[in-house]
C-alpha cells in the first residue's frame, strides 16, 4: 500500500514522464518543501508502483528540471518549488491527453469562435474584452491572476459568438488549457508574448474582420508552440 496518500498509482502513458509530473507537482505544491531530503528511491519507487529504473528517470527529469539536486552519497534534496526549464514531461496533460491535443483542439474552437465573434460582437462585448485586456497589461499582476485573465479574455471571445454549444465545448477544455499556463508561464517572454498575441487577436474581432481574426487566432497559438518547442529544445 502506497505510504503517501497524496501519491496516484501511475496508470498509462511513459511511467518515467507520469512520476516526474507527479512528484514536481507535490514538490510545487509543498508536500516535499524546499530543504527536504526525498525518501530512498527504494522506498519512492514502492510509493509510485513502478520499478527502480523508472523512478531513478524520473528523478533525472525533475533534477533538470530545477526542482533537485542530488548528493552523491547523502540523497536528493528538493532544492527549489519553480521550474527553470520546461521538459518532455510538461507535454503530457493527463492519461489522455497531451498539449498537442490541446493546442489542436483550442485552434479548432478559437479560430472559428473568433471569426464567427467577429460578425456578432456587440459594444458592450467589445468594451470588455479591451477591460481585460487592460487588467492583463498592469505591471506586477501575479502569474495566477494573468492566468486567470487569459482564461477570461478566450471565453469572452467565444461568448461573442453567440454560439451556446461552441461555448461549452470552449468551457469543457478550460481545466487543461490552466493546467498548461500554470507550467508554461514563467518561461521568459511568456507573458509579454501571450499578451501581444491576444491584442491583436480582438482589435481583429472587435473590427469585425473575420478572416483577420481567424488569421490572428492562429498566429498566436503558433507562436506559443514555437516558443515551447524552443524551450524544449533547449533543455535537451
Amino acid at each position: 500500500m502506497c505510504a503517501n496518500k497524496l501519491i496516484e498509482r501511475v496508470p498509462r502513458v511513459k511511467l518515467a514522464d507520469a512520476v516526474a509530473l507527479q512528484l514536481e507537482r507535490l514538490i510545487v505544491e509543498g508536500e516535499y518543501e524546499v530543504g527536504a531530503k526525498l525518501p530512498p528511491e527504494r522506498i519512492l519507487a514502492e510509493d509510485f508502483g513502478v520499478g527502480r529504473s523508472s523512478m531513478r528517470e524520473a528523478l533525472r527529469m525533475v533534477e533538470a528540471g530545477g526542482l533537485l539536486r542530488t548528493d552523491h552519497g547523502i540523497g536528493v534534496f528538493v532544492v527549489s518549488n519553480e521550474k527553470t526549464t520546461l521538459l518532455p514531461s510538461d507535454m503530457i496533460l493527463t492519461g489522455d491527453y497531451s498539449v498537442s491535443d490541446l493546442f489542436e483542439a483550442r485552434l479548432a474552437l478559437e479560430r472559428e469562435g473568433a471569426s464567427i465573434g467577429a460578425r456578432r460582437i456587440s459594444a458592450e462585448q467589445v468594451a470588455n474584452l479591451r477591460r481585460i485586456l487592460q487588467k492583463a497589461a498592469v505591471p506586477g499582476i501575479t502569474d495566477d491572476a494573468f492566468i486567470k485573465l487569459d482564461g477570461e479574455l478566450h471565453q469572452a471571445i467565444s461568448a461573442a459568438s453567440g454560439n451556446q454549444l461552441l461555448v461549452d465545448l470552449s468551457k469543457s477544455i478550460e481545466h487543461l488549457f490552466v493546467m498548461y499556463s500554470h507550467r508554461v508561464i514563467r518561461l521568459p517572454g511568456r507573458r509579454e508574448t501571450a499578451h501581444a498575441g491576444h491584442m491583436k487577436i480582438v482589435e481583429a474581432v472587435a473590427a469585425g474582420d473575420s478572416a483577420a481574426a481567424e488569421i490572428a487566432v492562429t498566429d498566436h497559438l503558433t507562436e506559443v508552440q514555437k516558443d515551447i518547442q524552443m524551450h524544449l529544445e533547449s533543455a535537451s
